[in-house]
C-alpha cells in the first residue's frame, strides 16, 4: 500500500477517534474578526500571518492556513467542485481524495486530503450558510509526522464555527 493510500486510511480511523484524543493537549480558540469565525490550534502553533486575506499559523512539522472565498452563488451542492477547485488549482494538490462531508451548527464542510512536495494536506471548504462569505483551510504536515500529527490536523478541521 503507497503512503497516500495509507494516509487515507489513517484520516478516517482519526477521525473516529479525534475527540478521544483532543484533551491531551492544551488547545486554543483563534477569532478571525475580519469574518466572525473561530477555531481552535494547539497552544503549540504560533500566527505569523492575521489579514483579511489570510490566517496562517505553523508549529513544528505542520501548517494551518484559512483564506475567505466570497462567492454569493455557491451553494451545498458546489461544495465537493469548490474543495477539490482549490486543492487542485491553488495549491497544486495530487493525488486527491473523495471528499469527505463535516457537520458545522451554521455552515457546510466537507474535505479532501492531497500530496505535494513530501507533504500531506487535508484540505477543508466551509460555506456560511447565511452570506456570501466562504472559506478554504488547510492543514499540511510531513509524511514521516503523520501518525503524530494527523489527529491534531482533524480537530483543527472540526473545531471551526460562527462567532455568534
Amino acid at each position: 500500500m503507497n503512503s497516500y493510500r495509507s494516509i487515507t486510511a489513517f484520516f478516517f480511523v482519526a477521525f473516529s477517534f479525534v475527540s478521544l484524543t483532543a484533551g491531551a493537549q492544551a488547545w486554543r480558540t483563534y477569532e478571525w474578526e475580519y469574518y466572525n469565525i473561530q477555531f481552535e490550534l494547539p497552544e503549540k502553533f504560533t500566527v505569523t500571518t492575521n489579514t483579511a486575506e489570510a490566517l496562517e499559523a505553523s508549529a513544528e512539522g505542520i501548517r494551518f492556513a484559512l483564506y475567505p472565498f466570497k462567492d454569493s452563488e455557491l451553494d451545498g451542492l458546489d461544495l465537493a467542485g469548490f474543495v477539490v477547485k482549490m486543492a487542485e488549482e491553488d495549491l497544486n494538490l495530487s493525488q486527491i481524495d473523495e471528499m469527505e462531508l463535516l457537520e458545522f451548527e451554521e455552515m457546510d464542510g466537507g474535505f479532501v486530503s492531497g500530496a505535494k512536495d513530501g507533504l500531506l494536506y487535508m484540505v477543508l471548504g466551509l460555506m456560511d450558510k447565511n452570506s456570501d462569505n466562504n472559506y478554504y483551510a488547510f492543514v499540511a504536515f510531513e509524511e514521516d509526522k503523520q501518525e503524530e500529527l494527523v489527529e491534531d490536523a482533524m480537530e483543527v478541521l472540526l473545531s471551526f464555527d460562527l462567532l455568534k
